[in-house]
């Protein structure tokens, strides 16, 4: 039977294969409470005792650490976060990656501070709850009710020594952490529980967009992407502070962003039910998925199931359209939770050489086997008379459709592109559509073994992958 008791889905069928419900956390759960979304964070750690897999989950005033395999159970650690002088100084997000100084850790909380800690110290202290030491504590906009930080991210390429931090009111901190701890010369003797760092940024975005919701770092470490309140994704240079694209949502704020693996595109979701995929190159959406009954909460891509979109044996072959034929494209898996208690998966192309809109297009016209189908509203027509390919001068695609010519549209309004109208936006459906979860889902996490989705209760499911089939 693919349904429980309450009519929620324990397994779900994709052209890979059936996923199904291996583990299910229903102990320690929170009522619901948007400002206090449960986020999921993967680590790894190297050597020791604390070797492997760990899953980091914010439930309430606690961020626990549970072993990869065992979110279902008690957490191994549960970081207390009640020392604030506000009442809001609870986990609302954080973010991990390997750094040989062992501060590997970050923290942001509801009343605007963000901490530095290190992983593999927390898990050594002794008992289960556990005070947490951070080695840098930062207050940027001074502790506050009305400060809340609202996303963090390293930024890869810079062997964990760079980091962002977003805020509800609109400003994204940048800061080396070289500076925070004092190291210099290499060698850094972890200390915990030192404050007395300066706590300067090494520099300050300043965005005019009522708010940030959720900000990624492009695979390069060269772009910063913003969701932000006021419904616009931006586009920001770390290295001069500017915002150099981005558009604008068909309504409402957007929630949640995500840059593709190959960096070529940033996937966004948010209060219009929407999922759309921003060109970086193309400097303007270039497709959107229309799947969702409710806002979308998280969007996430999937490096392992790439695939060619031939799909050899497990995903027949639809002919294209002639001004479309052409090597197969590849594509990547796109991931959306929605408040509507849904898991949507949606098949994209991260484009190549020659490649982008019209990679794109050719990879939903592969039809519902591959690409979920598609609805062919008054864009389609005049993209694919023109190939979708860019012209020579590099500037973005024309002619998308009756009355809209994008091309003259970007770079007005900050480098924004503007809201589409309906008819002129090329929709995909979703290649898989169920209701996995009770209550409004908060997050997801892809890992090459399972697929992790946590509701705002703190409900986390884990999904197997589907199991190659012998001989295979």
């Amino acid at each position: 039977m693919n349904y429980n008791a309450s009519g929620v889905r324990n397994r779900f069928k994709t052209a890979e294969g059936r996923f199904v419900l291996h583990a299910e956390r229903t102990t320690g759960l929170q009522p619901f409470n948007y400002q206090r979304s449960p986020r999921l964070t993967l680590a790894q750690l190297q050597g020791g005792a604390e070797e492997g897999a760990w899953i980091l989950f914010n439930i309430g005033e606690c961020l626990n650490i549970a072993r990869y395999d065992a979110t279902h159970k008690d957490p191994s650690k549960a970081l207390l976060f009640n020392s604030s002088p506000v009442r809001t100084g609870y986990p609302t997000c954080h973010a991990y990656a390997p750094a040989r100084d062992g501060l590997d850790l970050l923290v942001g909380l509801g009343d605007g501070s963000v901490l530095l800690l290190s992983l593999r110290a927390h898990l050594q202290a002794a008992g289960i709850s556990v005070k947490p030491n951070p080695a840098v504590s930062l207050a940027p906009e001074t502790v506050s009710e009305v400060h809340r930080c609202t996303a963090l991210a390293w930024v890869p390429r810079s062997d964990a020594g760079v980091f962002a931090a977003a805020f509800s009111s609109g400003n994204i901190y940048v800061y080396k952490k070289s500076h925070l701890t004092g190291e210099g010369s290499g060698k850094f003797s972890l200390s915990l529980g030192s404050g007395n760092k300066s706590q300067a940024p090494s520099s300050t975005i300043q965005l005019t967009g009522g708010g940030v919701n959720d900000i990624a770092v492009s695979p390069d470490g060269r772009l910063l992407a913003a969701a932000c309140r006021d419904g616009a994704l931006r586009l920001v240079d770390l290295g001069s502070g500017g915002v150099v694209g981005g558009f604008c949502s068909y309504y409402g704020a957007l929630l949640c962003c995500a840059f593709s693996p190959c960096g070529k595109f940033v996937a966004t979701g948010g209060e219009d039910d929407l999922v759309s995929v921003y060109g970086v190159a193309e400097r303007s959406p270039v497709v959107y998925g229309e799947g969702h009954r409710s806002w979308v909460s998280r969007v996430a891509w999937d490096p392992w199931a790439f695939h060619d979109a031939s799909g050899g044996a497990s995903r027949p072959r639809t002919a294209l359209p002639e001004p479309l034929a052409g090597p197969p494209p590849r594509l990547y898996r796109l991931g959306s939770a929605g408040q509507d208690c849904e898991l949507c998966m949606w098949d994209v192309q991260p484009g190549g050489d020659g490649e982008g809109l019209a990679g794109l297009m050719a990879a939903a016209s592969l039809g519902p086997g591959a690409g979920g189908g598609m609805k062919r509203n008054g864009s389609v027509g005049a993209l694919a008379a023109a190939g979708g390919s860019r012209p020579s001068d590099g500037s973005p695609v024309a002619g998308s459709g009756p009355g809209h010519d994008r091309k003259s549209s970007v770079g007005k309004g900050g480098g924004l592109c503007p809201s589409l109208p309906r008819a002129d936006m090329y929709i995909i459906q979703p290649v898989m559509e169920h209701k996995i979860h009770l209550e409004p889902m908060s997050d997801l996490l892809y890992t090459e073994e399972a697929i992790f989705t946590v509701d705002h209760t703190g409900n986390i499911r884990t999904w197997v992958r589907p199991q190659p089939e012998a001989g295979a």
